[in-house]
């Protein structure tokens, strides 16, 4: 195969397999000859590049991105459910007498420092967000990377502060909720 444009080649290079077949897939007007190139060089044979295409077409499940926006959803919805129980539950267990208070306060402290551990994985993870973007951060995206261009967007300091420390949250309301959970079932 002769590549006409390297430069259109190295800039597929860097996309995802799940872009690349959704750019196959929806697009007839595009240089499908350097997309093929790619997804040769990451090892795939031609017949498993139609296979795989032919199944994303022919597929009645949503484009990832769409799957990717509902979990995101799905997600914050729980964390609210899951922080108020949280706060409620830390709140009866700092004003009750229970015998395992202190070894239960001092567990939800190591949980919240894994809730902030988690909260930084999820603040640092790269998924498709949406058609042509790629998101930083689950379940709020504190960045964004286009990818018809390649261009990095990044909110204010503020917003993207404020997104971090939600998405951290997060990870504190999810990993707190056991603990909380078996006090709660304790009483």
């Amino acid at each position: 195969m002769n590549i006409a444009d390297p430069k259109y080649r190295e800039y597929l290079r860097n996309l995802p397999s799940s872009y690349l077949l959704d750019l196959l897939s929806d697009n007839e007007d595009l240089d499908k000859e350097s997309i093929h190139w790619v997804f040769q060089e990451r090892g795939l044979a031609q017949e498993e590049i139609q296979r795989k295409l032919q199944r994303r077409r022919s597929s009645n499940w949503p484009r990832p991105y769409t799957l990717w926006k509902t979990a995101r959803w799905v997600t914050l919805f729980n964390a609210l459910i899951v922080t108020y129980f949280n706060s409620t539950g830390l709140y009866q267990l700092l004003h009750s007498d229970h015998i395992f208070k202190g070894a239960l306060l001092f567990l939800s402290i190591g949980c919240i420092i894994a809730g902030f551990l988690i909260g930084f994985k999820l603040t640092t993870y790269l998924y498709q967000g949406s058609k042509s973007c790629l998101f930083c951060g689950f379940p709020i995206p504190v960045g964004f990377v286009e990818l018809s261009s390649g261009e990095e967007i990044l909110p204010d300091k503020q917003l993207l502060i404020l997104r971090m420390a939600l998405n951290t949250l997060v990870g504190v309301s999810l990993a707190l909720f056991p603990l909380i959970f078996i006090y709660t079932m304790m009483n």
